[in-house]
């Protein structure tokens, strides 16, 4: 059992590990996408680099497909197996995050947590976006908003109807498994934030030490 969490975390991490944003911005404009705007291996910083939208749109797509297909391939492998299937997903959003053929520099896993989390927990993308959407709407803060979205969402669709977080999943639900893999999830997408965490952190103590 063990060498089947291991085998589909190396399956998800490869198949997240492919740089698509490098590669087409690089393909398209000729820039190392790693070190013009954010520097975020991404879909947003490949528009913001490009001013393209239909290229941000396929990075995009790209990325929601590597989530997805870590977890289909895991499904036609090993069945309803819903936490293999749940690692596998995982691995991907790391292998996106810090791709090896990258040294380990890459994106920040939105999309490719929406691609995987569609098929294992689904309530999690819209809970995760209403957060985001709202606290940015005061903030006007992107990083900030993801942040404060990625550590709610998974206390908010704990406390959602079970029928409504599994409706409609392709594997058999496990007790606290919602929670459980919401919260991996948005921890491996909070660890691609830790900058902007450890900034916020010092201004919030430098206010404190003003006053």
């Amino acid at each position: 059992m063990v060498l089947d969490y291991i085998a589909s975390l190396s399956l998800g991490y490869l198949i997240g590990s492919f740089p698509t944003a490098y590669f087409l911005v690089k393909k398209r404009s000729q820039i190392d996408i790693r070190i013009a705007g954010s520097g975020n291996v991404g879909a947003r910083n490949a528009y913001e680099v490009t001013r393209s939208r239909s290229l941000g749109l396929i990075i995009l797509t790209c990325d929601l497909l590597k989530g997805a297909v870590a977890v289909i391939i895991c499904y036609l492998l090993c069945g309803k197996e819903f936490w293999i299937a749940g690692v596998s997903g995982a691995g991907a959003v790391i292998g996106h995050n810090y791709p090896v053929w990258l040294n380990f520099r890459g994106g920040r896993g939105l999309a490719t947590t929406a691609g995987a989390m569609i098929l294992l927990c689904w309530v999690y993308v819209p809970v995760w976006l209403i957060v985001y959407g709202t606290v940015r709407i005061f903030t006007k803060d992107v990083h900030f908003s993801s942040i404060v979205a990625s550590v709610t969402a998974p206390f908010i669709t704990a406390v959602l109807p079970e029928p409504l977080t599994g409706a409609g999943l392709l594997f058999d639900q496990k007790p606290g498994g919602p929670f459980i893999i919401c919260m991996i999830f948005s921890l491996v997408i909070l660890s691609a934030h830790t900058k902007e965490i450890a900034g916020y952190l010092r201004s919030n103590n430098s206010e404190s030490n003003s006053k």
